[in-house]
């Protein structure tokens, strides 16, 4: 079984950013384990990564407070003890510190792991988002509506409805139509070891051209 690690900062970033996919990859057969980095505002985390068939993990850090020396070791041991295939994580670029945190913190380590890595999107925060995969989510796009809506709870009503419901409904239709769907989720492709490919899933076809 291929195992997909979800490294996110905050609860509601990996539904955002990737809830249909992460249902598509359980879909598939594959073993997915989905971090927040921030065991804060995580009231219905458990249930909602749960629902989507994943396994939930949070550390203690709190919003804002991450510790990097010591996020790099948690990070460390959770690699070593889960061993993923493929590494999902923040954008490079972000605005929220967090983000960008355990982006560049995960990075260093799946390099080191020679793990495959894939960056997603948070429309609110992706400074300059650039992809190259996208993902149809036209048949899960329901079970990421949901699974945000457990969490409901863990935040303000008009941040909740103003700003997290948004980032949900909104993104996946407009790259829904981007890329030919109804409702996608868009990544960038980071490379692997194996083969080396730093900056692009693959090698197009010329006829495609």
């Amino acid at each position: 079984m291929k195992k997909v690690l979800v490294a996110s900062a905050h609860s509601d970033d990996p539904i955002i950013g990737m809830g249909g996919t992460i249902k598509q990859l359980i879909l598939n057969g594959y073993h997915v384990c989905v971090l927040s980095a921030c065991g804060d505002r995580i009231l219905g985390f458990n249930d909602a990564i749960e629902m989507l068939g994943a396994q939930p993990v949070y550390f203690e850090y709190r919003y804002g407070q991450i510790d990097e020396e010591k996020l790099f070791d948690d990070l460390k041991k959770l690699l070593e003890e889960f061993n993923p295939d493929v590494v999902f994580t923040h954008w490079h670029t972000e605005i929220l510190y967090d983000h960008e945190i355990v982006s560049q913190q995960i990075v260093k380590l799946a390099r080191r792991f020679e793990k495959e890595i894939y960056f997603f999107e948070i429309p609110a925060s992706s400074i300059g988002f650039d992809f190259d995969v996208a993902v149809d989510i036209t048949d899960s796009f329901n079970y990421k509506k949901t699974a945000i809506e457990l969490m409901k709870d863990a935040f303000d009503e008009r941040v909740f409805l103003k700003e997290i419901m948004p980032s949900i409904i909104y993104p996946a239709g407009f790259r829904g139509i981007q890329v030919g769907c109804e409702f996608a989720e868009v990544f960038k492709h980071y490379g692997s070891r194996f083969p080396l490919s730093p900056f692009r899933k693959k090698v197009i076809d010329i006829k495609q051209i």
